[in-house]
């Protein structure tokens, strides 16, 4: 029996049905027991000539001065300079897994390090979508979902318009799952980009008992990237990867991918994290898949980067650190929210993130090319009729002068 045949089997007898939503090829993946893996095994002998990578021959990293001198006193040569773990540093991994059980519970794998939250959305396409599985976006949508399932794995693309008025469109997402009869994958994007938006507790509880209505094995993806990011208290500031995990459907298998980008404003560190929402033996298998996958992509994720999410997880004062950037985003939000109401601008419903989408009557790249020559940058999203604002990155002295603006073009 081959070792993917060997996993295969095993998660068949551990959960059905992610065994028969695995894709092509999810079913031939597997971590192989090349050099990394005999690497490992080999990393507490006193010599060691197993792995590529020049050391000072005794384990230790050998690294020119110009990058030493560049790490400063934080972060030490080994952690920043020698091939760090395959999946993830070991102490980044379970320190990033006890933050999720906080809120999930323990049913719940050992988190993989990803390249940023785009190679975990990538290698849940690599490992559950073929062209004939069907893929439920939520539209609107960040358009990189349709070059991950659609472009470069082939699935069919379904679109699950979010809002029904102020609310969540629940009822079509309850149609949309009755009516598969074919192994389905849903991404679910709370707080949502573009739209900026996050539900309520009940829309939230609804969101879960909608997944019970689907008749077929459903891989069900949250993408946390703006998790906590919320504006309006009233509002879900947790994940749905949580309730999802804690019900425990037979026929879901939850996956979160979340990371340092957007939650510890470390866009350029690429630390994202793929976390399985299942225990004990699928858990093993899924992640022996997953981290073959990764590896034959790019491997690992920076080493660098991983140090310091790493160091900053223990830190103390992150929690401090991490309320007073949100201040100041929430700040510049309830400007832009007040601003737009107070000049009659009309938006979709937003509520948290980074973003707003703000109606445009007339031809969105058109407007956001004449607000381009007066100098403000925005997108434009001419499927939904819209230009995404990211108040984000305005600073909020700038925020009457970006309403004005879009007052003259929208």
């Amino acid at each position: 029996m081959s070792p993917a045949d060997a996993l295969n089997a095993r998660l068949q007898a551990a959960h059905p049905a992610a065994a028969s939503l695995l894709s092509d090829v999810g079913r031939r993946i597997f971590f192989p027991r090349g050099v990394p893996a005999q690497s490992a095994d080999a990393r507490h002998c006193r010599i060691n000539a197993t792995i590529g990578q020049y050391t000072d021959g005794r384990g230790g990293a050998a690294a020119l001065r110009a990058i030493r001198d560049g790490l400063g006193p934080d972060v030490s040569l080994e952690a920043a300079v020698l091939y760090p773990a395959q999946g993830g540093v070991p102490a980044l991994r379970d320190t990033w897994r006890a933050r999720l059980a906080a809120t999930a519970g323990n049913r719940i794998g050992r988190p993989l390090v990803t390249a940023g939250l785009t190679q975990g959305l990538a290698t849940v396409a690599d490992l559950f979508v073929d062209a004939d599985t069907d893929v439920i976006l939520p539209d609107p949508c960040w358009g990189n979902y349709r070059l991950i399932f659609g472009v470069r794995r082939a699935g069919q693309l379904l679109a699950w318009p979010v809002l029904d008025g102020d609310g969540v469109n629940i009822d079509g997402l309850r149609s949309l799952l009755a009516a598969r009869s074919r192994k389905t994958v849903l991404v679910l994007n709370f707080p949502s980009n573009p739209v900026g938006f996050s539900p309520t507790i009940a829309e939230t509880q609804a969101i879960v008992d909608a997944l019970a209505s689907c008749p077929v094995p459903l891989v069900v993806v949250t993408d946390d990237a703006y998790m906590g990011m919320v504006w309006d208290d009233t509002r879900m500031a947790g994940s749905l990867f949580d309730p999802i995990v804690r019900v425990g459907m037979p026929h879901v298998l939850p996956i979160k991918i979340d990371g340092a980008t957007k939650e510890l404003f470390f866009f350029g560190g690429r630390v994202g994290f793929l976390t399985f929402g299942v225990d004990g033996d699928a858990a093993a298998v899924l992640e022996d898949k997953a981290m073959g996958t990764l590896r034959a992509t790019t491997s690992t994720s920076s080493a660098p980067g991983q140090a310091l999410v790493l160091q900053a997880l223990l830190d103390p004062e992150l929690p401090t650190q991490r309320a007073e950037i949100l201040e100041r985003i929430r700040a510049r939000h309830d400007r832009l929210r007040d601003g737009l109401s107070a000049a009659g601008i009309e938006t979709m419903p937003f509520n948290a993130a980074f973003f707003i989408l703000v109606k445009v009557r007339g031809d969105a790249e058109a407007a956001r090319k004449a607000l381009l020559s007066e100098g403000v940058g925005v997108v434009s999203f001419p499927s939904a009729s819209a230009l995404r604002v990211s108040y984000a990155s305005v600073a909020l002295d700038d925020i009457d002068d970006l309403v004005a603006a879009l007052a003259r073009h929208v």
